[in-house]
C-alpha cells in the first residue's frame, strides 16, 4: 500500500543516514589515532636525540683514562741544546714527570720530513704527546685521529677543535714590544737588529712586538732608531747565526734580538767575540764594572743567567710552566681540547728581571714598561699583535701607539 511504500522509504532513508554517521564516526576515529601515531613517533624520535647526544662526548672532551703512566715530547726541527724553544720544552716536561710522577722521554727532530713518523712512534707508547712547534701541527693533526685515546698537547700552533688535543699559542708580542721599548732606550749607534730562524707566525709576532716597541720609544721620544733585520732560514745553524749578526753589527746595529731558535746560539757568540773586540773583558761585564759595547736580546727563556750581562734583556714565552698546567689538568682529569690563547694577564707572556743590566735602563724606560704592563693586564688589544701574522712590516706601518704611553 501507499503508507507501506512510505514506511519503507522512511526506514531506508534512515538506514543510509546512519551509515553516513558511522562512516564519519570512523573517519574520525581513523584521523584521530594518526594524530596519536604522528605524536607519539615523534615523541620517540625526540628521546632517540636527547638520548643519542648524552652518549655522545663533548669535542672539547675526551674519555679519560684508567691511568696516566707517561709522557713523551717531539722536538722542533733542530732538537735539544738551542737553549731556547726546545729546551723549554723539555724542561716543562721534566717538571710534569717530577711534579705528577710521570715517566719522560723526547724523540728529537733533526729534519722537517721526520716529524710524522716521530709523532707516530711518540704515540704509539705515551699517554701524552708534547709537540712543539708550527712546522709540526699536521703531524699532530695525521696522528691525533689514528691514537685517538692518546692526548696531545700543541705549542705555538692551532690544530683546531680535535678532541684529543690541546693546542697553546702564546701572545708573543707583547713580550717582543716590551722588549722592543728597552732595546730602543739603551741603544747608543740608533740601530738594532733581530735574526729570525724563519719567517713563520710564530717567529714574527715576536719581530713584530719589537718593532712596534720601537716605534713606540720613537714617537715618545722624538727618537728615530731603526730596526735592521736577518733571516736564517734554519732554526739548528748557529754558525749561520753567527755571521747574520755579524752584519748587522757591522750594519752599525749594537742590540741584536735572538729569535731564531738553536741558530740563536751564534748571536750570543757573535755578541760576545764583539765584546772582547772591543776591549771590554767577561769579567768587566759581569761585575758591571763596564758597560758592554753591544748587547743581546733573549727569547723564549731567560737568557740572562746564561749570558751575565751581555744580555739586555729576554722577551719571555713561559712555556715550561704552560706545559705543566696542561699536563696537570689531563692527569687530574680535566682536560679540555681546541685552542688556549695564554697572554701577559696568565702569567705566560713578559721581560726577565734584567738582573745584570738594569742600571743601564733609563728610568723614562722602565716607567714606560709599566704603563704597557698594566695595558696588556687589560688584555688591550691596541698592544695585541696578530697569530697569524705574515707581513711586519705592513703591521707596524698600521700600527697605533696608545695615547696613554705618550703622555
Amino acid at each position: 500500500s501507499i503508507d507501506q511504500a512510505h514506511n519503507l522509504v522512511y526506514v531506508l532513508g534512515k538506514g543510509r543516514k546512519c551509515s553516513k554517521i558511522f562512516n564519519q564516526k570512523r573517519k574520525n576515529m581513523h584521523k584521530k589515532s594518526l594524530i596519536s601515531l604522528t605524536i607519539l613517533v615523534g615523541v620517540l624520535v625526540l628521546l632517540v636525540i636527547l638520548w643519542t647526544s648524552l652518549k655522545k662526548p663533548s669535542p672539547e672532551v675526551i674519555e679519560k683514562k684508567e691511568e696516566i703512566k707517561n709522557i713523551t715530547m717531539v722536538t722542533g726541527v733542530g732538537g735539544l741544546g738551542d737553549q731556547s724553544f726546545n729546551d723549554a720544552g723539555w724542561k716543562g716536561v721534566q717538571m710534569a714527570s717530577k711534579g705528577l710522577g710521570l715517566e719522560a722521554n723526547v724523540i728529537q727532530t733533526r729534519k722537517g720530513e721526520d716529524l710524522v713518523a716521530n709523532v707516530s712512534r711518540a704515540a704509539e707508547s705515551a699517554d701524552i704527546v708534547v709537540g712543539l712547534g708550527f712546522m709540526i701541527k699536521d703531524a699532530i693533526i695525521e696522528n691525533a685521529s689514528l691514537y685517538p685515546k692518546t692526548y696531545f698537547i700543541l705549542i705555538d700552533e692551532d690544530a683546531g677543535d680535535l678532541p684529543n688535543v690541546a693546542s697553546y699559542q702564546f701572545y708573543t708580542g707583547e713580550s717582543g714590544y716590551l722588549a722592543g721599548i728597552i732595546a730602543a732606550s739603551v741603544t747608543k749607534t740608533g740601530k738594532v737588529g733581530i735574526v729570525k730562524g724563519m719567517d713563520i707566525p710564530p717567529v714574527l709576532t715576536y719581530a713584530a712586538g719589537f718593532e712596534t716597541g720601537v716605534k713606540t720609544w720613537n714617537e715618545k721620544m722624538g727618537k728615530d732608531v731603526k730596526v735592521l733585520t736577518k733571516t736564517a732560514d734554519s732554526f739548528s745553524d748557529a754558525a749561520k747565526g753567527k755571521d747574520l749578526t755579524g752584519e748587522l753589527l757591522a750594519q752599525g746595529a749594537d742590540i741584536v734580538f735572538d729569535v731564531a731558535g738553536g741558530t740563536g746560539m751564534g748571536v750570543y757568540e757573535a755578541i760576545q767575540e764583539a765584546n772582547l773586540t772591543a776591549g771590554i773583558t767577561k769579567e768587566q761585564i759581569t761585575t758591571g764594572s763596564k758597560m758592554p759595547k753591544y748587547f743581546a736580546v733573549g727569547v723564549d727563556v731567560d737568557h740572562d743567567e746564561m749570558f751575565p750581562g751581555e744580555v739586555l734583556v729576554s722577551a719571555l714565552k713561559k712555556m715550561p710552566e704552560t706545559i705543566y698546567k696542561a699536563t696537570e689538568d689531563i692527569v687530574r682529569g680535566n682536560f679540555r681540547g681546541g685552542v688556549h690563547l695564554v697572554d701577559f694577564k696568565e702569567g705566560a707572556t713578559g721581560i726577565s728581571e734584567m738582573k745584570y743590566t738594569k742600571q743601564y735602563i733609563p728610568q723614562g724606560a722602565l716607567e714606560l714598561i709599566e704603563k704597557a704592563k698594566e695595558l696588556m693586564a687589560k688584555r688591550d688589544e691596541r698592544l695585541v699583535v696578530p697569530l697569524d701574522i705574515m707581513d711586519v712590516d705592513e703591521y707596524v706601518e698600521s700600527f697605533k701607539v696608545p695615547e696613554e704611553l705618550l703622555k
